[in-house]
């Protein structure tokens, strides 16, 4: 009966449980494995482990629900507007407020988790690029949300990389979905851990890729709570490129992939490239 409160069902909100929690599950892995790496100085953890962390949580999300859940904001509204489906704009706030209180969800159970190791590391409660200092050159804030690189000149670079790990995450992400390759890729999930251990040890280095805005968002805005407002000042407002530079970056990536490789139905982009090809044959190779 509790979950008929106003003709909601359990079913109904099966969506927005799933995204919930898959972007809770996500940043208690992500960000726990940096936890790890960095409170143990990497003696329980290397860069390689985060990647295979971080992608698995990714795979193992994609269990949680069918279809699966996004767990990612970029990709939510790059579907809504490239491959629009009934009813899709009409949940679309529901489950994007469902991912940034997942990440949010996901970052005080980190935290919780790590407390103590957090204030012997870091006593100080310092912020990559904040005016506090740390004697031993430690950041804890960058266990929760991702900062630049501090060789980079201005935020475009990093914007630059964002945007370019979200659009292959976006591409590679339709290319395993697309009904052409339903017998190439027999789980489509493990397909995706592979992707995303790729996007990440090839991409990941310089901005923490974060390819995803609640991944970055939730836990920056707990941590907040923690570090101070200082976590969205720092690093010339950086705290806006994990935001707005995956949502670019996976209309890009999929605006690729339909205009050239897609053959379904469904994708606006697929359908304006087939009208003009219909209408002058302007974009024919014969």
């Amino acid at each position: 009966m509790l979950w008929k409160i106003r003709g909601l069902s359990r079913r109904a909100l099966k969506p927005y449980f799933a995204e919930f929690l898959g972007t809770a599950l996500l940043i208690v892995i992500g960000d726990g494995v940096v936890a790890q790496c960095l409170l143990s100085n990497y003696q329980y953890g290397t860069w390689l482990s985060i990647n295979i962390a971080w992608a698995a949580a990714v795979c193992i999300s994609g269990y949680l629900s069918d279809p699966s859940p996004t767990i990612n904001p970029a990709i939510t509204i790059c579907m809504a507007l490239v491959r629009p489906v009934p009813e899709q704009w009409r949940k679309l706030p529901g489950k994007l407020v469902a991912q940034f209180l997942g990440g949010f969800v996901g970052a005080a159970i980190v935290y919780i988790n790590y407390r103590s190791a957090i204030k012997a590391w870091d006593p100080e409660f310092t912020i990559p690029g904040g005016s506090i200092l740390s004697p031993q050159g430690h950041h804890s804030a960058g266990i929760f949300s991702t900062y630049p690189a501090d060789f980079f000149e201005s935020n475009w670079e990093a914007a630059f990389s964002e945007l370019l790990a979200s659009a292959v995450l976006m591409f590679g992400s339709l290319c395993i979905s697309d009904p052409a390759n339903g017998l190439r890729f027999q789980s489509s999930q493990l397909s995706v851990f592979l992707l995303l251990l790729a996007i990440g040890t090839a991409l990941g280095w310089q901005t923490g890729y974060a390819i995803n805005p609640a991944r970055d968002f939730g836990p920056r805005l707990f941590s907040a709570i923690i570090y101070g407002r200082e976590v969205f000042t720092a690093k010339n407002y950086y705290f806006v490129v994990p935001i707005f530079a995956p949502i670019f970056g996976c209309i890009m990536g999929a605006t690729v992939y339909d205009s050239t490789l897609y053959e379904g139905d469904g994708s606006r982009v697929t359908n304006a490239v087939t009208k003009l090809e219909e209408e002058d044959g302007s974009l024919r190779l014969d």
